[in-house]
């Protein structure tokens, strides 16, 4: 079994959504100017940090059952939800000038892209 890291879709996955972060977050520049920018950006690095930390999840544990693999899954997808929650709540709380737009569509955007890992071959 190849670690979570340095499997191709992984990595496909958290490139592509690096990339649309940064386009996220110069369109939303363009848009809204600076707070736009910022919103944007932050939109999309909460998929992408919890996306990267959901890979990092499956490579510290080497199940050696199918129930230990799906267990790790599911731990890992719990704790993936989890941390979105927890960098939503935070940046709504904390970053007051929050451009709502550039935000919820780069942030709907990257969580949509979590689909693309599943449709790259390894």
């Amino acid at each position: 079994m190849i670690p979570p890291l340095k499997s191709r879709p992984i990595r496909i996955l958290l490139l592509s959504q690096a990339i649309a972060t940064l386009a996220f977050a110069v369109i939303g520049g363009l848009w809204a100017g600076g707070h736009g920018a910022v919103s944007g950006a932050l939109g999309g690095a909460i998929n992408l940090v919890a996306n990267f930390v959901y890979a990092l999840m499956g490579s510290v544990v080497r199940p050696a059952t199918a129930i230990g693999a799906l267990f790790l899954i599911l731990r890992a997808e719990g704790f993936k939800v989890a941390m979105v929650l927890v960098q939503l709540i935070l940046v709504l709380v904390l970053y007051r000038d929050l451009a709502g737009a550039p935000f919820i569509v780069a942030f709907v955007a990257t969580a949509l892209m979590f689909g693309l890992a599943l449709r790259v071959r390894a």
